[in-house]
């Protein structure tokens, strides 16, 4: 039975990590009339610098990115990239339990704890506890891949991988949105072969979509949904 959506929160734990791993499925559920808040932990890439300086502020970016894909809320935090293991797991959940109790959406989108990226794994766990059975209105919690982490944990030999189970179709509109959406963090977008290229989104969509018959789609894991 197909459960119909009708408020989604994103939840990533950097600018980027929204257009990267759902953007196209966020435009098209957008267009279908589905109300989709973000929410992003950490507002800078700030691990990027050794010293410090040349930090640059996403605040503009995230806001620009999800206007694109039509995302009507968003909400961001100012924890320090790549420092989340510092905060205590109970904060990150009430970041996002507030934003539960906030927002009542039915479905989460958020990272996987199949990454790399401990910032990944963490807000994956904190999205999880927040949209437990019982506690709130959520009725399905989806994880979403980002290539150059969910597949550098792969390449690392993590012992869990990401093993999609659910697939959204996409339109070209909706991928040309994703990589408008991405255009907006500049510098985040490299060039190929990086998996963070145009190229590389595009041959990414291409692959999941073969996989369904489809000519383009997303991959998620599911992982908990009520009918």
């Amino acid at each position: 039975m197909h459960r119909k959506i009708r408020k989604l929160l994103v939840v990533g734990a950097h600018g980027d990590d929204e257009t990267l791993g759902a953007g196209g499925t966020i435009a098209r559920l957008a267009d279908e009339g589905v109300v989709v808040s973000l929410c992003i932990l950490t507002n800078d890439d700030g691990s990027r610098s050794a010293t410090g300086t040349g930090v640059t502020n996403r605040t503009a970016a995230i806001e620009l990115a999800a206007k694109t894909l039509g995302v009507e809320r968003v909400r961001i935090d100012e924890f320090g990239d790549n420092r989340l293991d510092a905060v205590s797991h109970l904060e990150l959940n009430r970041v996002v339990e507030r934003e539960v109790r906030d927002f009542e959406p039915d479905t989460i989108l958020t990272t996987s704890m199949c990454d790399l990226s401990t910032d990944h794994s963490l807000v994956s766990r904190a999205a999880r506890v927040a949209g437990r059975p019982g506690k709130g209105s959520v009725q399905e919690i989806r994880t979403f891949e980002i290539r150059s982490a969910t597949d550098v944990g792969e390449a690392s030999g993590l012992p869990v991988t990401f093993r999609p189970n659910c697939w959204q179709r996409l339109d070209e509109a909706h991928l040309e949105r994703k990589l408008e959406a991405l255009r907006a963090y500049g510098k985040e977008l490299e060039p190929w072969p990086s998996p963070r290229s145009e190229r590389g989104v595009r041959a990414l969509a291409e692959y999941r979509g073969s996989q369904v018959s489809a000519g383009l789609a997303e991959a998620f894991e599911i992982v908990r949904v009520v009918h």
